[in-house]
């Protein structure tokens, strides 16, 4: 009997057509608003770093072992490039450490770039009595921030889990064990939702159940996973009404 259902964010509900072009302008609106220059040249520069996200992180090896340290490093980074782009003056270390980590969470509360179908299936999913949570490779403010602009956070009653909720960036079997540990329910109990393959390996190695949104027509699939196109195939998976979202 599954009564927990964790969702992942970024390809699962979220959908990064709808987010990047407004995370960038309120970055911008963010950005202008402390170090001054205009919402449009942050908001620029912001495009340029993503542009060029992987050199920032050649380096760097979010699944290792020190892969934790390795994130902040990247957000470290990619936000002093931003100053660089722009010829600003730079803030102190500290300052710049905290102001990394602070905007994934701060920019996302004005965006809602939730899929179509993820808030009338997270309705009738709390509606039926299931606890919702969030297993995501983003930071847990930055989680909660993309909820808060979708209008669904007060949905979400069960942890929301990210890599700087656990010290660990892989998700793996310790990821999700730790997520049904800090839910206070069995594993078995737990539906975890993703696009991903590798981190659904995770979760059913830490015990739960598993479901595959394959939104692409050409995602891979594993035959030994069930595997849904789309949201409303968790209410189809969980035996709920699907009609009734629709």
């Amino acid at each position: 009997m599954i009564s927990h259902v964790f969702f992942d964010l970024h390809g699962t509900l979220v959908d990064g057509a709808a987010l990047h072009p407004c995370y960038s302008a309120a970055l911008g609106r963010y950005m202008a608003q402390r170090f001054g220059r205009t919402p449009a040249e942050w908001a620029d520069a912001n495009r340029r770093v993503l542009a060029d996200w992987d050199s920032y992180y050649t380096d760097l090896d979010l699944t290792g072992g020190n892969g934790i340290a390795d994130m902040w490093e990247g957000l470290l980074r990619t936000t002093r490039a931003m100053f660089r782009l722009l010829d600003v003056p730079m803030p102190d270390r500290s300052t710049l450490r905290a102001l990394s980590r602070e905007i994934p969470g701060a920019v996302t509360r004005s965006c809602n770039a939730l899929y179509p179908d993820a808030r009338p299936v997270i309705e009738r999913l709390c509606a039926a009595g299931a606890m919702l949570g969030v297993t995501s490779h983003a930071l847990e403010a930055q989680s909660r921030g993309l909820l808060r602009g979708g209008d669904v956070l007060r949905y979400f009653a069960a942890p929301v889990v990210g890599p700087d909720s656990i010290e660990r960036f892989a998700k793996d079997e310790v990821f999700y064990a730790f997520a049904a540990r800090k839910a206070s329910v069995d594993p078995s109990e737990c539906l975890a939702v993703d696009d991903s393959l590798v981190c659904l390996d995770g979760a059913r190695a830490a015990g739960f159940q598993v479901l595959h949104i394959a939104r692409r027509p050409n995602a891979y699939v594993n035959p030994q996973v069930p595997m849904k196109r789309d949201l409303y195939g968790v209410l189809a998976h969980l035996g709920l009404q699907v009609d009734e979202a629709q």
